[in-house]
């Protein structure tokens, strides 16, 4: 048997047919969640139907993954692993990438490959939480006008220690606790209702570049994409973490699945803990 992380299990449903994953006729918890957007909403089906019968999964739904480098990121994509050892270093590290910012992509792949270089040579400045000194040297260097959030693209692996003390009632308590939270919000500010009900499926328009050129909001642009990025924060990303790992405790606990399965949906074994098995 082989092991992954729920972050791997993220990218096994995002190239897939949302219109294909919506009819998968099991919800996505036990009430109704209706911030989420069609593409949400069939991406969570996805990681339940994936944890609850890999194979029937694979057969039913799956598409290879297709690696390609997207020149947007500093550590390019890669094919997903997977692990023999579930003490395995790498299986257990958060791994955080970096987006590129959108300038640099605009100037080719010659100008991402010396941001890229240049990054890893100043990483220990981030690493050592002199991040504006970072910003201020990535500016002058690439002559980038545009405001830089070096926290933009945070990828955490998940792993199973976080939530090794949970049970399902646990998890089930939590996200009743912020569904509630959010009907509160939406009562205790009537100024936002609409608002809310305009955009609460739309966060994805908090990290675009540029207008929204949706907004019938009231608030300008910017004021539009920071209220959309707290609500992400503090009611959408929280629940749907919480899920992966409510699907998980429900269907398959320890992450564990055929290493015969993963090699067919092309993850490749960790180059650490499987070193010596290929």
């Amino acid at each position: 048997m082989a092991y992954i992380t729920l972050s791997n299990s993220k990218k096994i449903v995002k190239a897939l047919n949302e219109i294909t994953l919506e009819e998968i006729e099991s919800t996505i918890y036990k009430k109704d969640i209706y911030f989420f957007s069609r593409k949400e909403t069939a991406r969570l089906k996805g990681i339940r139907e994936f944890l609850r019968d890999p194979e029937n999964f694979k057969a039913q739904y799956y598409k290879p993954i297709e690696v390609r480098d997207s020149l947007r990121y500093v550590y390019p994509e890669s094919q997903p692993a997977y692990h023999k050892n579930n003490s395995c270093e790498r299986l257990q590290s958060n791994f955080i990438n970096f987006e590129i910012p959108i300038e640099i992509r605009e100037r080719g792949a010659e100008s991402v490959k010396e941001f890229r270089k240049w990054f890893l040579e100043n990483i220990d400045l981030l690493k050592t939480d002199e991040v504006e000194s970072f910003i201020f040297k990535m500016q002058a260097k690439f002559l980038i006008t545009k405001d830089i959030n070096p926290n933009s693209i945070d990828y955490s692996n998940s792993g199973s220690e976080e939530i090794i003390n949970y049970t399902v009632q646990d998890i089930e308590n939590q996200i009743d606790d912020i569904l509630r939270a959010a009907g509160r919000f939406f009562c205790d500010n009537p100024a936002l209702q609409n608002v809310i009900r305009r955009f609460q499926k739309l966060t994805f328009l908090a990290y675009v570049q540029g207008n929204i050129y949706t907004n019938d909001s009231g608030l300008n642009d910017e004021e539009l994409k920071d209220f959309l990025r707290m609500y992400d924060a503090k009611f959408k990303k929280p629940v749907k973490e919480l899920l992966l790992h409510y699907y998980r405790l429900l269907f398959n606990p320890d992450m564990t699945f055929s290493d015969t399965l993963l090699d067919k949906m092309g993850f490749r074994p960790c180059g650490s803990c499987c070193g010596d098995l290929k």
